[in-house]
């Protein structure tokens, strides 16, 4: 019996010691130090009672810093220092209780099951850690540190004087959501089946960024007799060119936009395509969002695929998804099988693609949820900074994650500029303006009263 004390005491040790990793204080308690056992739990559970009591402010916080590279840096340097802080205390219990003349093995076991102890404790904080790595690494890289230079405001017809271009933002402060925010989406076919890259989808959301209700503005890609707006000025361009063809103008030949921005914009063909976007629909459109084919697939996963009602069969190629087709009904689509739904033209047109289009980013709005992203979070961080391109400035993006709030419990209304509401082959500029005056003003009050304006509520479930 007597040969089984030193393993009874380690034992009896290990699990003080284990214990004190999650009350810390018990194990100099255990020892007789009293004082410093008190200060130690006395402090840990004050700690978590403000924690437990502020938990609402404490979430709204941690949103806010995910979206700060600053606070971010704070946030990773503080877990660090928590997980070196609470593997130094475990060890000082396990110190001040470990039995005196241990053989070498016994000193073995209990150093290697005390790293055990110490490597589980420190994991959550690491795990934040490298999260917040990922998270900050992401923001200064998709996200620019400056707003756009802003544009002349569009004129009302394509042979008007543009009005002078409003005064930029201070680049120390944050820029300030305006009351009604616009962004060009642009969805780039860059995927990996697929050479070079296309802008067939591009819509604008305007938002109402008191109340959250969104007007998409959908333009048809094979739009033409395009008025190509540089910012001050028309750009030449062949009449029978795409509206698509608008990005690739912009990229060859950057000198284009005015006053030389396009040396110092990060994308020359989104910046081309914003600006003519805004010149169409006769209102400024200061910053764009572009995402490719492969991003946009792994996004649906990483929120755990996307519900959505199919109005009626969809082909696909079978070497895609194998059964060749989208059966109508409402289902669950993964990454892929929504990429298709929203990219297949077989047995449709380019109008019908982008009423797909529509729904399905009214369906990502409704249902994207933060925790199916974190736990893809490491996969979809590298997605998102290798395939999206944004202007938006990082200062903005705490106002956006609460405009985000808003967005996905309000109204959401879609105009698609298709036929028979315009001509896509010699479209009626001045038409497109007021059509899209129109549905701003019914949008922001909550109504469809306006020409070839819809609810996606109604028309998408």
């Amino acid at each position: 019996m007597d040969g089984d004390a030193p393993w009874r005491g380690l034992g009896e040790t290990l699990l003080v010691t284990a214990v004190s990793a999650v009350l810390p204080g018990m194990a100099h308690l255990r020892a007789g130090r009293v004082r410093t056992g008190t200060a130690l739990l006395l402090s840990y559970t004050l700690a978590l009672s403000g924690l437990v009591l502020a938990a609402g402010r404490l979430w709204s916080a941690l949103v806010d810093a995910a979206v700060r590279p600053d606070r971010l840096a704070g946030l990773v340097l503080g877990c660090v220092a928590l997980a070196g802080l609470w593997t130094l205390l475990i060890v000082h219990s396990y110190v001040v209780l470990r039995p005196g003349g241990l053989a070498w093995s016994l000193r073995f076991v209990g150093g290697a099951a005390v790293a055990v102890i110490c490597a589980l404790a420190a994991l959550p904080p690491l795990t934040v850690a490298h999260y917040g790595t990922l998270q900050r690494d992401l923001l200064d890289r998709v996200f620019p540190g400056r707003a756009p230079a802003p544009a002349a405001l569009p004129s009302t017809s394509p042979g008007a004087a543009p009005p002078p271009p409003t005064a930029p933002p201070a680049a120390e402060e944050p820029p300030a959501l305006p009351p009604r925010l616009d962004v060009l989406l642009i969805g780039a076919d860059a995927d990996v089946t697929r050479p070079g890259l296309r802008t067939d989808s591009m819509t604008v959301a305007s938002i109402d960024t008191r109340t959250g209700r969104t007007l998409l503005l959908g333009l048809p890609r094979n739009l033409q007799r395009v008025p190509v707006w540089s910012g001050r000025g028309h750009v030449p361009f062949p009449p029978e060119e795409l509206l698509n063809a608008v990005y690739a103008l912009g990229n060859a030949r950057p000198g284009v936009l005015a006053g030389g921005d396009g040396r110092r914009v990060r994308d020359p063909g989104a910046e081309l395509l914003k600006r003519t976007a805004g010149h169409i629909l006769g209102r400024p459109v200061p910053y764009y969002a572009m995402v490719d084919m492969r991003s946009f697939r792994e996004l649906v996963d990483a929120m755990g695929g996307v519900r959505v009602c199919v109005g009626r069969p969809v082909p696909v190629p079978r070497e895609q998804i194998p059964r060749g087709r989208l059966k109508r009904g409402c289902q669950r689509l993964s990454g892929r099988e929504a990429l298709w739904y929203g990219r297949s033209r077989t047995g449709s047109d380019d109008y019908d693609r982008m009423a797909r289009q529509k729904c399905l980013m009214w369906a990502i709005a409704r249902q994207a949820r933060p925790l199916p992203v974190l736990r893809g979070f490491q996969r979809l961080s590298r997605t998102v900074t290798r395939s999206v391109s944004t202007d938006l400035p990082r200062g903005m993006l705490p106002e956006l994650v609460r405009l985000a709030g808003r967005v996905r419990g309000a109204e959401v209304a879609g105009l698609q500029f298709v036929p028979p509401l315009i001509r896509t082959g010699d479209p009626d500029y001045r038409a497109i303006r007021r059509m899209t005056a129109r549905a701003v003003a019914a949008s922001q009050n909550g109504s469809a009263n306006a020409a070839g304006l819809h609810m996606l509520g109604k028309s998408c479930a």
